[in-house]
């Protein structure tokens, strides 16, 4: 069955893949890729699904705390880690080029998460991955993109991507899509263009009238909607709690401010 509004608690780890330098335009910044993960987590006995969320540019993990913390509540271990390239705060710039290499490090933080370091109740086998605008594109590239998914995947959220630039994978998890469709900084049309290219049963949810970064981010109208729809699509299609695909759906077109279409979906 579903669970909500679990206790949660988060911890910062400090990850640290040695086996990649951190290389931006040529030139090796680090010998390593640092990936400092804050994760979020029920307090209450697991196991627990793990999802990593994948952030976007010139943010960092602290920007989506409050979705990461809301969807901990819901029964999931929630790992964050910081892009060296991607996010602000860690003084090395800013490369968008690196999106390629963030889908190795998902992988690594599957890896390292799914030992459970730190105690956290990670239930085996069980991981998802989620991201928003390039964090979403990332996602989509550890999900379906041939040489870079990543077959322990079991569900995908992608929220505001870019479409597809590499060839994709046949088949591959189920995936969440989900953009406003007034998204003032990644055309809504991305969206429309990803939900073709995916070969995998697919729920398209369009957030109605909604911008690019405050649903997620919270405080709005759609915040709500969003946050039950991830829920409900990792309950179905990663911890198998309780909704069907047809379940699903019908729990997905709930509200008047989204609208939801459905590909190769059950």
């Amino acid at each position: 069955m579903p669970v909500r509004n679990l206790p949660v608690t988060s911890v910062m780890l400090p990850l640290n893949d040695a086996s990649r330098k951190l290389v931006r335009n040529g030139v090796v910044l680090a010998p390593s890729r640092s990936l400092p993960t804050t994760v979020w987590y029920p307090t209450a006995a697991g196991p627990w699904p793990l999802v990593v969320f994948v952030h976007g540019y010139d943010v960092g993990p602290a920007t989506y705390a409050r979705f990461a913390s809301q969807l901990a509540s819901s029964g999931y271990v929630v790992a964050a880690p910081s892009f060296p390239l991607e996010d602000p705060s860690r003084g090395n710039g800013l490369d968008r080029a690196d999106l390629v290499n963030e889908a190795t490090d998902v992988s690594f933080v599957i890896s390292s998460l799914s030992a459970d370091p730190a105690g956290l109740h990670v239930a085996p086998g069980e991981v998802g991955v989620a991201g928003h605008s390039d964090g979403a594109d990332v996602a989509l590239e550890v999900g379906y993109e041939v040489g870079l998914s990543d077959s322990r995947v079991r569900a995908v959220f992608s929220d505001a991507p870019d479409p597809i630039d590499r060839p994709v994978i046949s088949g591959g998890p189920p995936l969440l899509l989900m953009q406003g469709t007034a998204d003032s900084v990644v055309p809504y049309t991305s969206s429309e263009t990803v939900f073709a290219q995916v070969h995998a049963p697919v729920w398209y949810v369009s957030l109605i009238g909604a911008d690019h970064l405050p649903p997620i981010a919270g405080g709005t109208a759609w915040t709500p909607v969003l946050d039950a729809a991830v829920a409900d699509f990792f309950d179905s299609e990663l911890a198998r709690r309780a909704l069907s695909g047809g379940a699903l759906t019908a729990a997905l077109s709930s509200s008047p401010l989204e609208r939801v279409e459905v590909n190769g979906a059950a």
